[in-house]
């Protein structure tokens, strides 16, 4: 009886062929990632900046009440962030009591890094004639820029 022999053509991948393979990936992983860490912070600045812009227009919401509206100090009423990103609320105004109803303000947070160590504010003000207006004090449009007012 003869025995058959198995051919070996089929060995799979030598060692230099897999090292050649992770060079190539570790290569391509360090040319994109700081591309895609910039694409998150962007997003993370666009949503800050949507969340920032949408409290806002719950602020001008809120001033349309007869009693909030008449009870907005002559410096206006300020909402702000702190460093940490999270908004503080003195719940003392008709107007902030209001807003916290519509949102709850503990909720509102900024994530981006752009923003932190920034205290960035929403401060509506009105004026002789009742027209109430909303700003921001340190509106940032892109990651790296600098902070600077916004009407909303």
């Amino acid at each position: 009886m003869k025995r058959e022999q198995k051919t070996l053509t089929n060995k799979g991948f030598s060692l230099v062929e897999l090292i050649i393979v992770v060079a190539i990936m570790a290569v391509l992983i360090g040319v994109l990632a700081p591309q895609y860490l910039r694409y998150v912070e962007k997003t993370r600045l666009q949503r800050d900046n949507t969340g920032m812009a949408d409290f806002a227009n719950v602020v001008k919401i809120a001033c349309t009440e007869e009693n909030v509206n008449t009870s907005i100090p002559a410096a206006g009423a300020k909402f702000t962030f702190d460093g940490n990103g999270v908004l503080q609320n003195s719940g003392e105004t008709a107007l902030d009591k209001e807003v916290d109803i519509t949102v709850h303000i503990a909720d509102v947070k900024l994530t981006s890094n752009t923003y932190k160590g920034t205290t960035p504010s929403i401060i509506a003000t009105i004026d002789s004639n009742g027209i109430v207006t909303v700003s921001c004090d340190a509106w940032i449009d892109a990651p790296g820029g600098t902070p600077g007012p916004k009407q909303f």
